[in-house]
């Protein structure tokens, strides 16, 4: 399991990347009208709109991670080819785990 990236929520995409990339020197790795991944600092920062993803935070994961720890979850496929579920820690806090 390796950390993957970090989803703030945003009202308005457009306006969350322009900030980051001016401000925090970051670069668009993906962008549309409902979702954004830039890097900064070797950080990659999602920005979702809270009527899409839940805020959270990513951990890249194995197939025997999934065997081991996950097996009763079941992955939704996205558009980028890779494929996640969500957990809640003890404080409703949102986990992914992305299957790439």
């Amino acid at each position: 399991m390796k950390f993957d990236h970090i989803a703030l929520k945003s009202y308005d995409i457009d306006r969350s990347v322009s900030w980051y990339v001016e401000n925090l020197n970051a670069t668009i790795k993906y962008q549309d009208e409902s979702w954004a991944v830039v890097e900064t600092s070797g950080v990659k920062i999602a920005f979702v709109m809270p009527d899409k993803h839940p805020a959270h935070f990513s951990f890249e994961v194995t197939d025997s991670f999934i065997s081991d720890r996950l097996q009763d979850k079941k992955f939704k496929t996205h558009r980028d080819g890779t494929s996640s579920c969500y957990i809640k820690d003890p404080d409703g806090n949102f986990i992914e785990f992305l299957k790439l």
